[in-house]
Protein backbone atom coordinates (compact mmCIF):
# COMPACT_ATOMS: atom_id res chain seq x y z
CA UNK A 1 0.00 0.00 0.00
CA UNK A 2 1.20 3.50 -0.79
CA UNK A 3 1.81 5.80 2.16
CA UNK A 4 -0.62 8.33 0.70
CA UNK A 5 -3.41 5.74 0.86
CA UNK A 6 -2.91 5.10 4.57
CA UNK A 7 -4.68 6.92 7.36
CA UNK A 8 -2.65 9.47 9.30
CA UNK A 9 -2.85 7.23 12.35
CA UNK A 10 -1.59 4.17 10.46
CA UNK A 11 1.30 6.11 8.93
CA UNK A 12 2.37 7.46 12.31
CA UNK A 13 2.18 4.01 13.88
CA UNK A 14 4.43 2.62 11.14
CA UNK A 15 6.76 5.61 11.44
CA UNK A 16 7.19 4.98 15.15
CA UNK A 17 7.72 1.24 14.74
CA UNK A 18 10.77 -0.88 13.96
CA UNK A 19 9.91 -1.04 10.25
CA UNK A 20 12.61 0.03 7.80
CA UNK A 21 10.19 2.47 6.21
CA UNK A 22 8.67 5.00 6.52
CA UNK A 23 11.60 7.05 7.73
CA UNK A 24 13.08 10.50 7.40
CA UNK A 25 12.87 10.57 3.61
CA UNK A 26 9.18 9.74 3.64
CA UNK A 27 8.56 12.41 6.26
CA UNK A 28 10.34 15.00 4.11
CA UNK A 29 8.04 14.18 1.20
CA UNK A 30 4.98 14.38 3.41
CA UNK A 31 6.03 17.76 4.81
CA UNK A 32 6.49 19.12 1.28
CA UNK A 33 3.04 17.81 0.33
CA UNK A 34 1.53 19.52 3.38
CA UNK A 35 3.19 22.77 2.37
CA UNK A 36 1.74 22.51 -1.11
CA UNK A 37 -1.74 21.61 0.14
CA UNK A 38 -1.80 24.48 2.61
CA UNK A 39 -0.75 26.88 -0.12
CA UNK A 40 -3.51 25.46 -2.35
CA UNK A 41 -6.00 26.22 0.40
CA UNK A 42 -5.02 29.87 0.17
CA UNK A 43 -5.66 29.72 -3.58
CA UNK A 44 -9.04 28.09 -3.01
CA UNK A 45 -10.10 30.93 -0.75
CA UNK A 46 -8.72 33.59 -3.09
CA UNK A 47 -9.77 32.60 -6.61
CA UNK A 48 -13.28 33.77 -7.43
CA UNK A 49 -13.43 36.22 -4.53
CA UNK A 50 -13.97 39.97 -4.94
CA UNK A 51 -10.29 40.93 -4.95
CA UNK A 52 -9.54 38.28 -7.55
CA UNK A 53 -12.47 39.30 -9.76
CA UNK A 54 -11.21 42.89 -9.84
CA UNK A 55 -7.74 41.90 -11.07
CA UNK A 56 -6.54 42.30 -14.63
CA UNK A 57 -6.98 39.27 -16.88
CA UNK A 58 -3.23 38.72 -17.12
CA UNK A 59 -2.98 38.64 -13.33
CA UNK A 60 -5.83 36.15 -13.10
CA UNK A 61 -4.06 33.98 -15.66
CA UNK A 62 -0.89 33.99 -13.56
CA UNK A 63 -2.81 33.04 -10.42
CA UNK A 64 -4.70 30.26 -12.22
CA UNK A 65 -1.43 28.89 -13.60
CA UNK A 66 0.26 28.82 -10.21
CA UNK A 67 -2.82 27.37 -8.50
CA UNK A 68 -2.58 24.37 -10.84
CA UNK A 69 1.14 24.07 -10.17
CA UNK A 70 0.53 24.16 -6.42
CA UNK A 71 -1.75 21.12 -6.63
CA UNK A 72 0.75 19.37 -8.91
CA UNK A 73 3.54 20.02 -6.39
CA UNK A 74 1.56 18.28 -3.66
CA UNK A 75 1.05 15.19 -5.82
CA UNK A 76 4.68 15.26 -6.96
CA UNK A 77 5.87 15.36 -3.34
CA UNK A 78 3.83 12.25 -2.57
CA UNK A 79 5.37 10.51 -5.58
CA UNK A 80 8.87 11.32 -4.33
CA UNK A 81 7.83 10.09 -0.90
CA UNK A 82 7.10 6.67 -2.42
CA UNK A 83 10.26 6.69 -4.55
CA UNK A 84 12.36 7.39 -1.48
CA UNK A 85 10.92 4.35 0.29
CA UNK A 86 11.46 2.08 -2.71
CA UNK A 87 15.06 3.19 -3.18
CA UNK A 88 15.85 2.88 0.52
CA UNK A 89 14.48 -0.66 0.70
CA UNK A 90 16.59 -1.65 -2.32
CA UNK A 91 19.65 -0.27 -0.56
CA UNK A 92 18.83 -2.31 2.54
CA UNK A 93 18.50 -5.40 0.35
CA UNK A 94 21.95 -4.70 -1.09
CA UNK A 95 23.46 -4.75 2.39
CA UNK A 96 21.90 -8.18 2.94
CA UNK A 97 23.62 -9.74 -0.08
CA UNK A 98 26.05 -12.59 0.68
CA UNK A 99 29.75 -11.84 1.13
CA UNK A 100 31.18 -15.34 1.40
CA UNK A 101 33.43 -15.23 -1.66
CA UNK A 102 35.45 -12.59 -3.44
CA UNK A 103 32.85 -12.44 -6.22
CA UNK A 104 30.07 -12.12 -3.65
CA UNK A 105 31.85 -9.24 -1.96
CA UNK A 106 32.56 -7.54 -5.27
CA UNK A 107 28.92 -7.81 -6.34
CA UNK A 108 27.67 -6.65 -2.94
CA UNK A 109 29.98 -3.61 -2.92
CA UNK A 110 28.81 -2.61 -6.39
CA UNK A 111 25.14 -3.06 -5.49
CA UNK A 112 25.56 -0.98 -2.34
CA UNK A 113 27.27 1.81 -4.28
CA UNK A 114 24.67 1.88 -7.05
CA UNK A 115 21.77 1.88 -4.62
CA UNK A 116 23.41 4.50 -2.41
CA UNK A 117 23.59 6.79 -5.42
CA UNK A 118 19.99 5.90 -6.28
CA UNK A 119 18.90 6.67 -2.72
CA UNK A 120 20.08 10.25 -3.12
CA UNK A 121 17.83 10.91 -6.10
CA UNK A 122 14.40 11.39 -4.51
CA UNK A 123 15.53 13.70 -1.67
CA UNK A 124 17.74 15.72 -4.02
CA UNK A 125 14.91 16.19 -6.49
CA UNK A 126 12.56 17.08 -3.65
CA UNK A 127 14.99 19.71 -2.35
CA UNK A 128 15.36 21.23 -5.82
CA UNK A 129 11.66 21.30 -6.61
CA UNK A 130 10.76 22.57 -3.15
CA UNK A 131 13.16 25.47 -3.59
CA UNK A 132 11.43 26.35 -6.86
CA UNK A 133 8.06 26.22 -5.09
CA UNK A 134 8.88 29.40 -3.17
CA UNK A 135 8.00 31.25 -6.38
CA UNK A 136 4.49 29.86 -6.00
CA UNK A 137 4.24 31.04 -2.41
CA UNK A 138 5.27 34.52 -3.52
CA UNK A 139 2.24 34.68 -5.81
CA UNK A 140 -0.06 34.07 -2.85
CA UNK A 141 1.95 36.46 -0.74
CA UNK A 142 1.09 39.14 -3.30
CA UNK A 143 -2.44 38.19 -4.31
CA UNK A 144 -3.69 35.82 -1.62
CA UNK A 145 -6.51 36.35 0.84
CA UNK A 146 -4.97 38.46 3.60
CA UNK A 147 -7.01 36.59 6.20
CA UNK A 148 -4.89 33.53 5.38
CA UNK A 149 -1.43 35.04 5.65
CA UNK A 150 -0.63 32.93 8.71
CA UNK A 151 -1.34 29.80 6.67
CA UNK A 152 0.96 31.06 3.95
CA UNK A 153 3.73 31.60 6.50
CA UNK A 154 3.27 28.06 7.83
CA UNK A 155 3.45 26.76 4.26
CA UNK A 156 6.83 28.51 3.89
CA UNK A 157 8.06 27.12 7.20
CA UNK A 158 7.02 23.59 6.18
CA UNK A 159 8.66 24.03 2.79
CA UNK A 160 11.97 24.96 4.38
CA UNK A 161 11.66 22.03 6.77
CA UNK A 162 11.12 19.70 3.81
CA UNK A 163 14.20 21.13 2.10
CA UNK A 164 16.38 20.88 5.19
CA UNK A 165 15.17 17.33 5.83
CA UNK A 166 15.81 16.35 2.22
CA UNK A 167 19.33 17.72 2.38
CA UNK A 168 20.04 15.60 5.44
CA UNK A 169 18.79 12.56 3.55
CA UNK A 170 21.07 13.34 0.62
CA UNK A 171 24.07 13.87 2.88
CA UNK A 172 23.68 10.58 4.73
CA UNK A 173 24.16 8.83 1.40
CA UNK A 174 26.61 11.29 -0.13
CA UNK A 175 28.98 10.84 2.80
CA UNK A 176 29.94 7.38 1.58
CA UNK A 177 30.65 8.67 -1.91
CA UNK A 178 33.34 11.23 -1.18
CA UNK A 179 35.70 9.66 -3.72
CA UNK A 180 33.21 10.15 -6.58
CA UNK A 181 33.70 12.99 -9.07
CA UNK A 182 30.21 14.34 -8.43
CA UNK A 183 30.71 14.66 -4.65
CA UNK A 184 31.74 18.32 -4.51
CA UNK A 185 29.23 19.35 -7.15
CA UNK A 186 26.34 17.96 -5.14
CA UNK A 187 27.81 19.19 -1.86
CA UNK A 188 28.01 22.74 -3.23
CA UNK A 189 24.50 22.48 -4.62
CA UNK A 190 23.13 21.41 -1.24
CA UNK A 191 24.80 24.36 0.46
CA UNK A 192 23.33 26.71 -2.13
CA UNK A 193 19.84 25.27 -1.77
CA UNK A 194 19.96 25.62 2.00
CA UNK A 195 21.18 29.21 1.84
CA UNK A 196 18.50 30.20 -0.67
CA UNK A 197 15.75 28.42 1.25
CA UNK A 198 16.57 30.20 4.50
CA UNK A 199 16.50 33.52 2.68
CA UNK A 200 13.20 32.83 0.90
CA UNK A 201 11.52 31.44 4.00
CA UNK A 202 12.58 34.45 6.06
CA UNK A 203 11.38 36.92 3.43
CA UNK A 204 7.91 35.40 3.44
CA UNK A 205 7.56 34.91 7.20
CA UNK A 206 8.91 38.36 8.01
CA UNK A 207 6.54 39.94 5.52
CA UNK A 208 3.61 38.02 7.01
CA UNK A 209 4.59 38.88 10.58
CA UNK A 210 4.76 42.57 9.70
CA UNK A 211 1.07 42.36 8.82
CA UNK A 212 -0.38 39.92 11.35
CA UNK A 213 1.80 40.91 14.31
CA UNK A 214 3.27 44.40 13.65
CA UNK A 215 5.88 46.07 15.87
CA UNK A 216 7.12 42.72 17.17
Amino acid sequence: MKFCDESIKQFLEELGSDLSAPGGGSVAGLIAALSGALNSMVYSLTVGKKKYINLQDNEKAIIDKFEKQSKEFTLRSLELMEEDRDNFLKLMDAYKLPKDTYEDKKKRTLEIKENTIKSMEAPLILARESLEFYENLKIMSKYGNKMLLSDLAISAILLHSAIESSIVNVKVNLNGLRSEKFFYKIDNELNGIMEKSIKEKNLITEDVNSVIYPNS
